[in-house]
């Protein structure tokens, strides 16, 4: 199984860094490899956001379509769907996902998380994937009517 780190980022961080996901790929690789320096801890939750997941699992529940199982057994929730299988939990700050491919997070987990915020990033803890769980910003979400080029 894959191992990722799911990160809830503060909205005005989000908003400057979106297009910079690999400042926040290198941040949060130092994070691991520096738990102990406090510079790094502050930093680490001043961009992000504590994840409840108490609250978290039980906007999963309710919020999954009704073909999707999920169930707390302790401190994991387990995610699953036909043959397509998740485990979630809480480890230094970072909601962990195991799962065989990212394609059953993204159908399983991801239309859940973008209810809750559009800010999400997530790292391959055991491979070299990361990025934004929500594939443009709210702004742009917002305001349809974005020009890329000015001819005038």
């Amino acid at each position: 199984m894959n191992e990722y780190a799911i990160y809830w980022i503060e909205e005005n961080v989000a908003k400057n860094y979106f297009h910079k996901s690999d400042l926040l790929h290198r941040f949060f690789l130092e994070c691991a490899e520096k738990k102990d320096e406090i510079i790094i801890r502050k930093q680490f939750r001043y961009i992000t956001r504590k994840i409840h997941f108490y609250k978290f699992a039980m906007h999963l529940k309710t919020f999954s379509s009704p073909d999707i199982n999920v169930k707390r057994i302790g401190n994991r929730v387990l995610v699953k769907k036909g043959e397509e299988a998740l485990c979630l939990y809480i480890e230094n700050g970072e909601l962990i996902l195991k799962c065989n491919h990212l394609v059953t997070a993204m159908s399983l987990l991801f239309p859940v998380l973008e209810d809750i915020h559009p800010y999400f990033f997530v790292q391959g803890k055991d491979t070299s994937q990361y990025g934004w769980i929500s594939p443009k910003p709210i702004k742009a979400q917002k305001d349809e009517s974005q020009v890329l080029y000015n001819f005038l």
